[in-house]
């Protein structure tokens, strides 16, 4: 009799929708303690489009097919379906398939809701959080590299590095990332303001040193400086790439040069590159090289 009552209770939660232990809906716990659900179809047909994207020329549909590890019969039925919705496009003559108007406008939709800032406030918190050091974010205005968001770790950082505070291009390793990959005829105003007036001997040495710093920092894909910005502190900065494969922002961590882990190959740069890298792929973006 206990057993048939215990049946009876949970006959009448499950009807009412309800769990009888906590009150709380049925479907919520499902929610809570299943993996969501999906539609397998829709997942197997955007191997399609994801081979499409991938493409530098038109496929056929053997070769599309055959990239999405698919048969032709199958990836067929999808083709006709997104075709009709103009997710692809499907060349008269020839009979290959590219992606449709209705993908360029999907993209261009999702760019201009793209916000650097907004993007990577997290991805600082984790940094801030993962590495100890404070870390901001910067990007170019008309005076040269600007913090636009920042996140506290719990050792100190400059008070100095607000929002808003613009940095110096040789002697930030923030700097160094923008004049390393941002045009020539876009950082030079702001070079020779900060270089001033000097020797035609001194011009050229600037020079000699502004190329090595250019060519190690784009090898390196990270930049570093020591006690050059702020005295006893260590920056080590790397850059975040937009859609169009130019430079769009440059994270950085900053911190007491004493107890720091600044080595270029050390644990904060590795974790610095990969939140670069990770802000990259939010942004839609690639790197130039």
């Amino acid at each position: 009799m206990a057993i048939d009552r215990a049946v009876r209770t949970k006959k009448r939660a499950r009807q009412a929708q309800v769990s009888p232990a906590a009150g709380e809906p049925v479907a919520a716990i499902a929610r809570r303690d299943e993996p969501q659900r999906s539609i397998q179809s829709v997942e197997h047909g955007f191997r399609l489009i994801r081979c499409l994207e991938e493409a530098a020329e038109p496929l056929t549909l053997k070769d599309l097919s055959a990239r999405a590890d698919m048969a032709s019969s199958r990836a067929h039925l999808y083709l006709v379906s997104f075709r009709r919705v103009g997710l692809v496009l499907q060349e008269e003559t020839s009979g290959r398939y590219m992606l449709g108007p209705y993908a360029l406008q999907l993209g261009l939709s999702a760019l201009r809701k793209l916000d650097v800032a907004q993007l990577s406030r997290g991805c600082l918190e984790d940094l801030s959080g993962n590495t100890g050091e404070a870390s901001y974010l910067a990007v170019w205005g008309n005076r040269g590299p600007y913090i636009v968001l920042r996140a506290d770790g719990p050792r100190p950082a400059p008070v100095s590095l607000q929002i808003g505070y613009v940095l110096p291009t040789l002697s930030s390793a923030t700097g160094r990332i923008f004049i390393s990959y941002l045009p020539r005829h876009i950082t030079e105003p702001v070079l020779a303001s900060e270089d001033g007036a000097g020797s035609a001997q001194a011009l050229e040495n600037a020079e000699a040193s502004l190329a090595t710093i250019i060519a190690e920092t784009r090898a390196r894909r990270l930049s570093r400086t020591d006690s050059l910005l702020n005295m006893g502190f260590t920056g080590l900065s790397a850059p975040v790439f937009g859609h169009d494969r130019k430079l769009a922002a440059a994270l950085t961590l900053i911190g007491p040069t004493r107890g720091m882990d600044a080595s270029l190959n050390g644990t904060n740069a590795q974790m610095l590159r990969k939140a670069a890298e990770d802000l990259t792929t939010r942004m839609g973006g690639q790197s130039p090289d």
